[in-house]
Parts: structure tokens; C-alpha cells; sequence
């Protein structure tokens, strides 16, 4: 079984193919972008929303379904380099970052960082969206989950260097090959098409994301804090509540016209979530 479900990208155009074949890897590639957004339509939406489903909707499940439904609409956004050549995933699939604090508050660095992923994100509804990240989180942090049990008990005992080549290795054989690595304990391509995750909750505004070594997203959105600051409305200063969403970007798969169409889809869903991001 591969490792991604992939699609030929044969109507890439010639700049397309120079950068899948000019850098090497994503790091070198990486371009930056930021969106400010009022928040106030979307959170009467969220609020909305909790009411009609009698579950926690947060800014999250909303910015992580708009990246969703922007991925189906364009799905040449939806790609990554193999040996350098561009393909296009198959499936929408959205990792969201979980973080698990330590109990103990003199120890920061025992603090645990991890991750799940909504597969076919894209064909959930906002409920069901939030129902899944809800249900993977509750056995992230129960320790219910085998796989991430299973990778922090190999972390915690196996030397750096060893470790390091090991995740490598597996990361070799999952993106050069696209071979499904589950034989080996490792889960098949466990970071998807893209990533979300948020410094708004613990109250920073701005944060930028760094890709993940071992994974292949070509996206990732990290969402900032709600604030109030003055905002221009009709030609008028008034007061606003705004929040930003940081985007890191592979320069291969995205440039400067891709990034443009992502931003004003993610805006005109997010400034029209009843429109867009409905139903619940």
C-alpha cells in the first residue's frame, strides 16, 4: 500500500516544474504570509453554533474547515514534491497540533507536543469536524492513543542519534518512495495536506510556524489571539476585534497568485461563515 494516495500533476506550469526542481526541500523554499481579519461575524457564528449543536465550536474547527473547503476548491494547492516532482494528494487530510502541559509547573520542558489529523477534512461538517478532533485529542490525553503511546516510549529510550536516523530513515522511505510504513509502527502519512495550529490560546498574537522535518505539508496556518485595536469601518476609526492567522508556505507548490487565491477564499469564508462554513 503507498504511503499517499496521489494524482498526476501533468498541467503544472513551466515555473511549477523549475522550482519542484530548483530547492531541495521545503526549508529552502519557505515564503511567509500574514492575514488580519475581523473577528466579530465569526464568533456570533460560533456562538450560533454552539447553541444549535450543544458542542465547544472554537476559532479552530473554523479556520481548520475554511483551509478544507479552500484545499477541495483548488486542488492544485494540494500537492507536494517528490523527487522533485510536483503530485497532487488524493485526500484533504488536516493535522492540528495538541499540546499536553505538564503537571508540573517547574518543569516546562516535560510538557508534551503532539498532533492528530481530521482524514477527508473536507467532507466533514463543522460538527462533525469538531467531534473528531474532539475524540482524538480525549485519547491523546488520556494516553488511549497506541501510536503516539508507542512513538513517545521509543523517544524516551532511544538515543539522539539513533533516533534522529531512525525518523530519517522512515521519512525516507514514506516521501521518496511513498511507501506505507506501517509494518515498521510508524502510521501512514501522519501530518497530511496541512497543518493547524494556534499561540491565540495561550494570548500571543503573532506566531509563525516552522515546518516539521519529517513531514510533507505544503501549508501551515498558525492562528493569533483575539484583540481589540482600532479598525477603519466606512471611513471611520472605530474600535474592532481582529485576530491574525500566520501562514507557512512551501515555495514549490505555492507562490505569490496561489497564496492570493488562498487568502481571499479563507477571508470570504471566515467574514461569511454562515454562508460558507455551514451548516453546522
Amino acid at each position: 500500500m503507498q504511503n499517499i494516495q496521489l494524482r498526476p500533476y501533468n498541467h503544472a506550469s513551466s515555473f511549477r516544474k523549475i522550482a519542484a526542481a530548483a530547492w531541495d526541500d521545503m526549508y529552502q523554499a519557505t515564503i511567509y504570509g500574514q492575514l488580519k481579519l475581523r473577528v466579530e461575524p465569526l464568533e456570533a457564528f460560533i456562538e450560533e453554533a454552539r447553541e444549535k449543536t450543544g458542542k465547544h465550536i472554537t476559532l479552530t474547527h473554523c479556520v481548520t474547515r475554511a483551509l478544507a473547503l479552500m484545499l477541495q476548491n483548488h486542488p492544485d494547492i494540494n500537492a507536494l514534491v517528490i523527487n522533485h516532482r510536483l503530485y497532487l494528494r488524493q485526500d484533504v487530510d488536516i493535522f492540528l497540533q495538541v499540546a499536553l502541559p505538564s503537571d508540573d509547573p517547574d518543569r516546562m520542558g516535560k510538557s508534551d507536543l503532539t498532533g492528530l489529523v481530521v482524514r477527508r477534512a473536507d467532507q466533514l461538517s463543522l460538527e462533525a469536524l469538531h467531534d473528531t478532533v474532539r475524540e482524538q485529542a480525549s485519547a491523546l490525553r488520556k494516553g488511549d492513543d497506541k501510536d503516539f503511546d508507542k512513538t513517545k516510549k521509543q523517544a524516551n529510550t532511544t538515543p539522539g542519534w539513533l533516533l534522529h536516523r531512525a525518523l530519517k530513515f522512515i521519512a525516507w522511505l514514506q516521501y521518496r518512495w511513498n511507501i506505507d510504513t506501517s509494518f515498521l509502527g510508524a502510521p501512514r502519512d501522519p501530518f497530511g495536506s496541512a497543518m493547524v495550529t494556534s499561540v491565540g490560546m495561550f494570548d500571543a498574537r503573532v506566531g509563525y510556524a516552522p515546518f516539521f522535518p519529517l513531514a510533507r505539508t505544503a501549508i501551515i496556518l498558525c492562528i493569533g489571539a483575539v484583540v481589540e485595536e482600532p479598525v477603519v469601518e466606512d471611513g471611520h476609526v472605530v474600535p474592532g476585534r481582529v485576530f491574525s492567522i500566520q501562514a507557512t508556505m512551501d515555495h514549490r507548490v505555492i507562490d505569490g497568485y496561489h497564496a492570493g487565491i488562498m487568502s481571499q477564499e479563507i477571508t470570504k469564508m471566515l467574514t461569511e461563515p454562515h454562508k460558507y462554513l455551514g451548516p453546522f
